[in-house]
């Protein structure tokens, strides 16, 4: 996710460098503690990124779609992989080898800048999870959980990037808990509530927000006491 904010003509140029591939609902693109020998950037589809202990527990850092960059960090410096990647639905994406990344690098000083500038700004999106983990109540968390699912690829995601006022996320109770660090039942505790107060709702495998300004009070106003 390093490259998301590189400039349209450095995509292009990743692109260029990739080799094609299909996988399906699924497919383990990654896994954690593989070596960093590709990135991928998906064409189409999503994938879910997440992180298991060996005690079984799963920690999901989120969801990606078309045009995201996967494994840049392992790529860049040739080491282990901190994640594991799966396929959520039938995808393509483009595989590039570590070698003809390194070999752009070298030969595009402008390419390595903005790699540079990329990689300030996944240590801020890092810290803004590590805040979303530690909020005090379960209400503030999984608003929070919402509305960054809105922002980086609800169905009715808006142009700029920002929540619209009301969206739809595809994903089950469970997942939607080990995303946010909740248990199934106080995820569904809560959108019970917040079904009743015209916020959002569970339906048919989705969550339907109905008012993402709600939402955005719930997150930002963490008190113990709600």
């Amino acid at each position: 996710m390093v490259f998301e904010d590189a400039q349209h003509q450095i995509l292009e140029k990743l692109r260029s460098l990739g080799h094609p591939k299909a996988h399906e609902k699924g497919d383990v693109l990654m896994r954690r503690g593989d070596l960093g020998d590709a990135l991928v950037l998906l064409d189409t589809g999503r994938v879910e990124v997440s992180i298991s202990t060996v005690f079984g527990s799963k920690s999901i850092l989120g969801i990606y779609g078309p045009g995201t960059v996967l494994g840049d960090i392992a790529c860049l410096d040739g080491n282990e992989r901190s994640a594991d990647v799966k396929a959520l639905e039938p995808l393509t994406a483009l595989w590039i080898a570590r070698a003809d990344l390194m070999r752009l690098v070298r030969e595009d000083g402008h390419t390595a800048q903005l790699i540079i500038e990329a990689l300030c700004q996944k240590v801020r999106n890092a810290t803004e999870v590590l805040e979303l983990r530690v909020l005090t109540t379960a209400k503030a968390r999984l608003a929070n959980a919402l509305l960054r699912l809105m922002e980086s690829g609800g169905e009715d995601a808006t142009a700029d990037g920002t929540p619209p006022k009301t969206g739809r996320i595809r994903v089950s109770q469970s997942w939607l808990g080990n995303y946010s660090g909740l248990t199934r039942e106080n995820v569904n505790r809560q959108l019970r509530n917040w079904s009743s107060e015209g916020v959002a709702r569970f339906e048919n495998g989705e969550v339907i927000v109905l008012n993402s300004e709600r939402l955005l009070d719930a997150a930002l106003n963490d008190d113990a006491g709600a």
